[in-house]
């Protein structure tokens, strides 16, 4: 039996569920695809308010690789759900194989799902998917099946949801096999196989020191985080589960004998920090002497510690970032983020501390809540040029994605009222042009002077230009800036001679196809 697994994402092709999901289905036996759509990002536009739009000839490729599919996944987030549903809506035109969709929005959006596709998985899909699988090779109805909602003759059938799986360690590595596997070039609009070759393009270059990008392999230690954030979408499998140091090593030996190339490791857990001391203490031995590369890892302000820190660096950590998301202890209280502002700057010292060994860290804000005020923001700009030592800002802008505490509060009080067009098509990487958002955006450039900062963040000049009209002005100066940015990294690279950070920039980043949402 062949099962098709499809999956929109960002530039980079991490996709871990996806490819979890295509290793426990192997190990049971079934052959698998999988089709990476990795998405680009329109180089010259500041309005990044457009639906992704791919053409047929895309399509007709997709279609070519489901051609004798029992059974095709689509696995997706809120933000991709215009791709998700290009694809499932060309695919039912040319067959009639059951498509499931899974992810965090089918998750928290199962009815709005079954619109479109056959089966929705609920939370985490593995299990599911190899006994929906097992029982369309046999012939048995397979409507039973837990975590799994289904549409039967017209009809909904809702099944109740499985139990999470605890022990990660008896999970097969995720599947990085390459033998069937495709990917979306956005260029060309064609898919392509993955050989060794492609896939040393296709894996994340992060920043390293001396300016140099460096061959990334992203894993993952632990499902779901010790927080409970109202603004996170995976708020319904949040239970942290780890995996053991043995079992996390064994698997960068093999990525490691596999993809000799890879020059660096980053930890992507929701936060890397939450493990215990003693976790720590067994990590630094078995990695120092197993994998010795440079590695990142995320943090938060709760879960640092100058015992882990010292563990971690010694072990290779060279980067961290951490969530601020708010200065304000009022809009805190509303993410559930309880850490004092006291507390994020002592942290912040404390991961200075390290500037010898470590690059600067990322702090990550939240801009753009419909629920702040003038007062909020400034707030967490101060918090902001509070902050020692030098450091870069990561900023969103607040989405409210189905499934969070904040979604639910913005449909009860009509701030919310279309969530396709404000949710699942919102340029979270973009914030609004306002004078306080575009103050905080320049504080996370250490050439710029704090204090000319503050001075600019004073009533008078605040009451002057917050409350400008001219949003395209401060937009256009965020898209500006940010390809100074740009283009000053670039004349960088090219001064020494790194012509491959400038290609690979131009071939992550080539101009997509897309119709204007003004347009429509």
């Amino acid at each position: 039996m062949n099962v098709v697994l499809i999956t929109p994402t960002p530039p980079d092709i991490n996709a871990f569920g996806i490819r979890s999901i295509s290793s426990v289905l192997k190990k049971a036996g079934f052959a698998t695809r999988i089709i990476f759509m990795p998405g680009g990002i329109e180089l010259f536009r500041f309005d990044a308010s457009y639906i992704y739009q791919y053409s047929k000839k895309t399509l007709a490729q997709i279609a070519g690789i489901c051609s004798d599919a029992h059974l095709i996944g689509v696995s997706f987030m809120s933000q991709y759900f215009d791709r998700a549903l290009q694809i499932t809506e060309y695919l039912k035109s040319q067959f009639d194989t059951p498509i499931i969709w899974g992810g965090t929005h089918p998750t928290h959006r199962s009815l709005q799902c079954l619109e479109y596709c056959d089966i929705v998985c609920i939370g985490e899909g593995e299990y599911a998917v190899v006994e929906l699988s097992d029982k369309i090779l046999k012939g048995e109805d397979y409507t039973n099946i837990k975590s799994c909602w289904f549409k039967v003759d017209g009809k909904i059938k809702k099944n109740e949801q499985g139990p999470i799986i605890q022990n990660l360690d008896q999970m097969p590595y995720v599947d990085y096999d390459l033998e069937d596997h495709y990917v979306f070039e956005p260029k060309s609009e064609d898919i392509i196989c993955i050989d060794n070759d492609v896939m040393k393009e296709q894996f994340v270059k992060i920043p390293y020191f001396n300016n140099r990008n460096l061959i990334t392999y992203r894993t993952m230690t632990s499902r779901g985080c010790p927080h409970r954030c109202s603004y996170c979408a995976s708020s319904a499998m949040k239970q942290l589960r780890r995996r053991t140091v043995d079992n996390v090593i064994d698997e960068l030996e093999k990525i490691l004998c596999q993809f000799s190339y890879i020059e660096l490791i980053s930890f992507f857990d929701d936060t890397y920090f939450a493990a215990p001391v003693e976790y720590f203490e067994e990590f630094r031995d078995k990695y120092k002497r197993k994998i010795g590369l440079p590695f990142h890892a995320q943090c938060s302000p709760t879960t640092v510690n100058k015992e882990k820190m010292d563990l971690l660096v010694d072990a290779g950590l060279y980067h961290t970032e951490m969530g601020i998301q708010s200065g304000s202890d009022r809009i805190k209280k509303m993410y559930r983020r309880p850490e004092s502002n006291q507390k994020v700057i002592d942290t912040a010292g404390l991961i200075d501390g390290y500037r010898s060994k470590m690059l600067p860290p990322y702090y990550h804000v939240i801009l753009d809540n419909p629920w702040e005020t003038k007062t909020d923001v400034l707030e967490t700009l101060r918090l902001i040029l509070m902050l020692p030592g030098k450091f870069k800002l990561s900023i969103s802008s607040l989405s409210l994605f189905p499934g969070t505490e904040l979604n639910e509060k913005a449909c009860k009080e009509g701030i919310l009222k279309d969530e396709i067009e404000e949710v699942c098509r919102k340029p979270f990487t973009f914030p609004k042009g306002t004078y306080l958002n575009y103050l905080i955006y320049l504080s996370g450039f250490s050439i710029i002077p704090r204090w000319f900062l503050r001075l600019l963040s004073r009533d008078l000049f605040v009451n002057i230009f917050h409350a400008s009209k001219e949003k395209r002005l401060y937009g256009f100066l965020f898209f500006l800036s940010d390809k100074l940015r740009v283009a000053t990294r670039g004349v960088k690279a090219l001064l020494r001679g790194d012509i491959g950070r400038i290609t690979n920039y131009f071939k992550r980043y080539t101009s997509t196809r897309g119709r204007s949402l003004h347009g429509r």
